[in-house]
C-alpha cells in the first residue's frame, strides 16, 4: 500500500485523498514571494509567446497562476487559480513576472462542475478588460478541436510556468521555464491517485528525461501542448501533482481541453 501523506502549505490548502492507499493531490496555485518548472530549462523570449502570468487579487493577499492567451481577449486557466479572486492582472510577452504587456480582468468564468475536492472539471476562462495587441511576442495558442476518443498517449509534451524550481526552494520563479513530458495513460495515474481524481477529462504525464521533471507551485492553470503541423496544440492546463513533492517522480494531473473544446466555445466564442 502506497503511503498516504498529506502536506499544507502557506496559502495553500492540501486536497485530501478520499481513497485510502492513493497519494493527496494539491493544485498548484501559490501565494508569490520573491523569488519553476522543477529540473527544467530557461525560456527565451517569444519561445512560448501564449504564456501568461495571473496575479489574483483576494480577500487574502495575492496569488500568482499561469495561464494561456485563446484570443486577444480571453485567457485559458485553471479553476482553482480563480476561487477567491475579485480580479487578475494579466502580463503577456514577457518570460518575466515584473515584465510585459499588462492588463486586467473584467469578467471570471470558473466550470459549473469545478470540484475542489479531488479538482475534477479544474477548468476556467478570464476575460481582459481590453485585448492583448497581438503580434511578435504576444501570440494565442491553438486549442484542439473536441475528441472524447484522443487520449494523446505516448506523445511527447511541453510544460511552461513561472512556478518553484525544487522543492527545497520556497517561492515562485521570476522567469518562465519549460520542461518536456511524455503523456501516460490514465490507468497508470489511477494508480497513483485513485479513480476518484483521474477521470475521463484528465490527462497525466511525467517527466521525458528525469523522473523527477514536472510542474509545482505557481504553475497552475498553465499551458501543457504538443507540436502538430509545427504550431503548439494546447492539450492541457496545469492543474495538480502530489502533496509528497513536485520532485517525487510521481505523475502531475492536468485537465484534457478535448473534453470542454465546446463549453470553452460556448463561453469565449473562440
Amino acid at each position: 500500500m502506497k503511503l498516504f501523506i498529506a502536506v499544507v502549505l502557506a496559502c495553500l490548502a492540501a486536497v485530501q485523498a478520499r481513497e485510502i492507499g492513493y497519494q493527496s493531490i494539491i493544485p498548484l496555485r501559490e501565494a508569490p514571494r520573491n523569488s519553476r518548472i522543477v529540473n527544467g530549462f530557461p525560456a527565451t523570449l517569444g519561445q512560448f509567446p501564449y504564456q501568461v502570468f495571473l496575479l489574483g487579487q483576494t480577500g487574502g493577499g495575492n496569488l500568482a497562476c499561469g495561464g494561456s492567451l485563446i484570443s486577444a481577449e480571453w485567457v485559458l486557466t485553471a479553476a482553482h487559480c480563480q476561487v477567491g479572486v475579485s480580479q487578475f492582472t494579466v502580463r503577456a510577452g514577457t518570460i518575466n513576472i515584473n515584465q510585459g504587456t499588462v492588463r486586467t480582468s473584467n469578467l471570471i468564468v470558473i466550470h459549473p462542475n469545478y470540484n475542489p475536492s479531488n479538482l475534477n472539471n479544474d477548468i476556467g476562462l478570464i476575460r481582459l478588460s481590453e485585448p492583448m495587441p497581438l503580434g511578435g511576442n504576444i501570440q494565442v495558442v491553438a486549442l484542439p478541436e473536441a475528441n472524447l476518443a484522443e487520449t494523446f498517449f505516448g506523445r511527447e509534451s511541453t510544460v511552461s510556468g513561472f512556478g518553484r524550481i525544487s522543492d527545497s526552494i520556497a517561492g515562485i520563479s521570476t522567469t518562465l521555464n519549460f520542461v518536456h513530458l511524455r503523456i501516460i495513460s490514465n490507468i497508470d495515474c489511477m494508480g497513483t491517485y485513485g479513480s476518484a481524481t483521474i477521470i475521463d477529462s484528465t490527462v497525466c504525464a511525467v517527466g521525458r528525461d528525469a523522473s523527477n521533471q514536472g510542474t509545482c507551485n505557481g504553475d497552475s492553470g498553465g499551458p501543457l501542448t504538443v507540436t502538430e503541423n509545427g504550431q503548439s496544440v494546447q492539450i492541457g492546463v496545469v492543474s495538480f501533482v502530489a502533496a509528497v513533492g513536485c520532485e517525487a517522480g510521481l505523475p502531475s494531473g492536468y485537465v484534457r481541453t478535448t473534453h470542454f473544446r465546446n463549453w470553452i466555445r460556448e463561453q469565449s466564442g473562440v
